[in-house]
This record gives C-alpha cells, sequence and structure tokens, in this order.
C-alpha cells in the first residue's frame, strides 16, 4: 500500500517537472508563484492572507496544467485544425486567463499594504 503510494506520488510528481520543463506558461506561473509566496512570507503577512495568497498561486499552476494536459489530449485525438477545436481550447486558455486575473486581484488586496510599508522604510 504504501509502495503504491510512492509510486504513484513518483508519477505526479513526473507530470508536473515534465509541465516544468515543456511548457513556457507553467514555467513562468511556477517562478512567479513561488516569488510571491517568498515575498508574502518575507513581508510577514497574517497567516490567512498568506493561505489565499499559495492557494491562488497553486489554482494558476493547476489549472494551466489541466488545460495543457486537455490540448495535448485533443491534438493528439484530432490533429487538423477544427473551427470547434479552436473554440474550446480558446475556452480552456480564458478559464486560465480569469484564475490569472484572480491571483492578480487578491495579491494587490493582500499585498499593497505590507508592500507600501517597506517602501516606507526606503
Amino acid at each position: 500500500m504504501v509502495k503504491k503510494l510512492i509510486h504513484n506520488i513518483m508519477i505526479a510528481v513526473k507530470g508536473i517537472a515534465h509541465g516544468f520543463s515543456s511548457e513556457r506558461n507553467i514555467k513562468f506561473q511556477m517562478i512567479i508563484g513561488w516569488l510571491v509566496i517568498l515575498f508574502s512570507i518575507i513581508l510577514k503577512i497574517p497567516r490567512n492572507d498568506l493561505i489565499l495568497i499559495v492557494f491562488v498561486s497553486f489554482l494558476v499552476i493547476v489549472l494551466e496544467l489541466i488545460n495543457t494536459s486537455f490540448e495535448k489530449l485533443i491534438d493528439f485525438l484530432h490533429p487538423a485544425r477544427h473551427d470547434e477545436i479552436r473554440k474550446i481550447k480558446d475556452m480552456m486558455a480564458g478559464a486560465v486567463f480569469l484564475i490569472v486575473i484572480f491571483a492578480v486581484i487578491v495579491g494587490i488586496l493582500v499585498l499593497y499594504r505590507p508592500l507600501l510599508s517597506l517602501l516606507k522604510v526606503f
């Protein structure tokens, strides 16, 4: 049972690593997410705010992994260009974009005051 769990975790880690190494958007979003989390820790934001920052950062990455997986699956199953498939891909990209906008808004709302306080020190 433990062996199977470890095996499943390794498969998941390989999938994340593959997304990070092969997809520019995932790499960018992962780096930005970790930097925002690190910056939030350095600013010593309240715990609930940090939980929110971590949540939206992971949400962006998870949704981008799902989007990329669906796009690759669609391309594999239907390699020819088709207007309806383009619309599906556009909607998936739109979902990621909305989550990114949400994450930016949360980041601004949570980090605005701590960032202002930091800038006053300099």
